[in-house]
């Protein structure tokens, strides 16, 4: 299955331009999107490097939507409600179909199963869904969910819990990051590197992979959403864990390269989740394990192929020795 590139800002910074735009105030948004006031303003920030973009002026001490702030600002809407309202307007012919609504993180959510709608439509032609942004650490939650996708060790108690993805990690930057700051030959060489920290994405399980008794990086750039994260290394701002399949768009489209081919497990995985009752009907389970064995073949035909062509496979940065 190809990789369709999306190269989008990250949400968080979608979904805090929305609120600014929407309250007229920082304080607000902040209050509602359960972060600081600064984190508003680097989102913003963040999200005009992302698009070259100037969304707000000034006026009068007032942040004021510029023109293509308010195109912009139509669009984004247009899509964060594609995002979480998806199927809650069938087509006539739909309306016998019965409603799954799938609840996902905004990495996994346009990585994995966007690009995987179709499938599921053809495979499940009895079912129109809807995909929801969930993201609890910004305050955005899934409202009555049938199968929630969530990160962590799989410890959801009341719950049927199906591990959905676990893959490895590994330390990826720009190609401009890494002409610049590079070459890294030994992994001791990351000291003089800037470290991105997500707080839900730790370096610990790398750097023990790795043979360094490192604390996690401070003074540095953090995020609490593993794509930020990603896309921040992507702008040059440093070097990030990254997931192969969540980074899939970025490294297809060579905005990320692996730093070190050294592979870590991570802390946490994502797993499928639903309610005991919901088992009573079989779609749930149906939709858990189709998507759980398209991930497993994808990986298998990528194992396939890089072992055909391990060149190819192997990125070409120095390792260590």
């Amino acid at each position: 299955m190809s990789t369709i590139d999306f190269r989008l800002p990250p949400i968080p910074c979608l979904i805090a331009f929305e609120a600014r735009a929407r309250l007229g105030s920082g304080v607000l948004v902040a209050r509602e999107l359960c972060i600081s006031p600064s984190a508003v303003s680097h989102r913003i920030k963040q999200l005009e490097e992302a698009t070259n973009l100037q969304l707000f002026r000034k006026t009068s001490g007032e942040a004021v939507l510029t023109a293509d702030g308010q195109a912009y600002l139509e669009a984004v809407r247009n899509a964060l409600n594609t995002l979480s309202h998806f199927g809650r307007n069938p087509a006539s012919n739909t309306k016998t179909r019965k409603q799954l609504r799938i609840a996902a993180p905004p990495t996994f959510a346009y990585q994995i199963i966007i690009p995987r709608l179709s499938l599921l439509q053809e495979h499940f032609p009895a079912l129109r869904f809807e995909l929801q942004l969930s993201v609890p650490l910004v305050g955005l939650k899934a409202d009555d969910s049938d199968i929630e996708i969530r990160f962590g060790i799989g410890h959801y108690p009341g719950y049927h819990v199906t591990r959905i993805l676990d893959e490895d990690v590994l330390p990826m930057c720009s190609p401009e990051y890494l002409a610049q700051h590079g070459p890294f030959e030994n992994y001791e060489d990351l000291q003089r590197a800037t470290l991105l920290r997500c707080t839900i994405e730790p370096w610990h399980p790398w750097f023990q992979a790795a043979g360094l008794d490192w604390r996690e990086p401070i003074g540095t750039l953090q995020f609490v959403d593993i794509g930020s994260c990603m896309q921040a290394a992507a702008w040059g701002h440093g070097i990030a864990l990254a997931r192969p399949k969540m980074a899939a768009s970025l490294t297809a489209s060579g905005r990320l390269v692996p730093v070190f081919d050294l592979a870590a497990k991570p802390a946490y995985s994502y797993f499928a989740t639903c309610l005991p009752e919901a088992l009573q009907h079989t779609e749930s389970l149906e939709v858990i394990n189709w998507l759980r064995s398209d991930l497993e073949h994808e990986d298998a035909m990528q194992a396939l192929q890089a072992k055909q062509n391990p060149a190819a496979a192997k990125p070409s940065v120095k390792r260590k020795k």
